[in-house]
């Protein structure tokens, strides 16, 4: 099948951008790849005409549309895929389908992209019921994914602290970090936190600044004990795994999370195994202390869960899902 995949091209870490077109690919489809980021003359004519991202990269979609003919179209996101550019697919015969994957903490901004698709996706279990509360009930259950071929274990490294941070700077997590820290934990924190830091911050001395991409996180994972993962909605929704969840599984790396109801439905016990899962602050200090002294059986454990993140969890499996949902609603219609 021709398959068009419309993606943003400003990800760093987790690029699904790359990761869900080889899923795509290593399945057998033809699958073409078209970034709706603007360009930069695409960027100034915006600045000239004070038009939307959406109607200043619309004629190249529209033009990749001409060009390719997809049978199926997927945006990841889709936040600069015009209504016009989803009507010419409309008109063409071809599915539309969007991946979100920022909920739950943005629903109500996917409230104002997901309606004109066939077929919308959701990486937050729970948000399902909101998106039907609002009217759309064509919004399914698609989590977050890792890919084997980069987030995998790797072997001879040793360790060089007990927790490592990976990830974007937020208030939350500088105040949890420092208060790891405070408490004697041996962490190191990775990521573009430099100017976010108070001043005379104790984490300056523990940063290494700046972006990573996903080859460079796993060799952070292999060399700690535990990841430390916080989610980006921790202490407003109780739900929605992050990839962060699922790329420290595959590297059988050990990982402090804070809970989320999936992760009791979507891993059996021994999967949990590997995963420190804390529910307040006090309880988080508590187990990163444990870290150390528990690391030979942690890493076990998240060794051997690993091939169940890789085989199950894997983008591969999830486009696998999502066509599958596609191919039922297609005989749905033609039915």
């Amino acid at each position: 099948m021709k398959i068009l995949v419309a993606v943003p091209g400003n990800l760093h870490t987790v690029r699904m951008n790359r990761f869900v077109p080889d899923a795509l690919a290593a399945l057998g489809h033809e699958t073409q790849v078209v970034d709706y980021s603007p360009r930069l003359g695409e960027k100034l004519r915006l600045k000239l005409t004070r038009r939307s991202a959406a109607e200043g990269v619309e004629a190249r979609l529209l033009a990749t549309v001409e060009q390719h003919r997809p049978e199926l179209f997927l945006a990841l996101y889709g936040v600069n895929v015009s209504q016009r550019v989803l009507g010419e697919l409309r008109a063409r015969g071809t599915p539309t389908v969007n991946w979100w994957l920022n909920d739950p903490f943005q629903w109500q901004r996917a409230l104002g992209i997901l309606p004109p698709y066939d077929f919308a996706f959701t990486n937050a279990k729970y948000s399902v019921e909101q998106y039907a509360a609002a009217g759309l009930q064509h919004v399914r259950f698609l989590p977050s994914a890792c890919d084997p071929s980069v987030h995998r274990p790797i072997d001879g490294v040793a360790p060089d602290c007990a927790v490592s941070f990976a990830g974007d700077w937020s208030a939350l997590r500088e105040r949890l970090v420092e208060r790891l820290a405070s408490e004697g934990v041996d962490l190191r924190v990775y990521g573009p936190w430099r100017r976010k830091l108070r001043a005379g911050s104790p984490l300056r001395a523990r940063l290494e600044h700046g972006f990573f991409s996903p080859e460079r996180m796993v060799q952070i994972f292999a060399r700690c004990q535990a990841t430390l993962n916080v989610h980006t909605w921790r202490e407003r929704f109780d739900f929605g795994l992050n990839p962060r969840v699922f790329e420290a599984g595959a590297c059988g790396t050990p990982q402090l999370v804070d809970h989320k109801r999936e992760l009791d439905e979507l891993f059996t016990a021994e999967q949990r195994a590997g995963m420190l899962i804390y529910r307040d602050d006090d309880e988080l200090v508590r187990l990163a202390r444990s870290v150390a002294p528990r690391a030979a059986e942690l890493k076990a454990a998240a060794l051997a869960a690993a091939p169940v993140f890789q085989r199950e969890h894997s983008y591969r499996a999830r486009m696998v899902e999502l066509l599958r949902v596609v191919g039922a609603g297609k005989k749905d219609w033609s039915g």
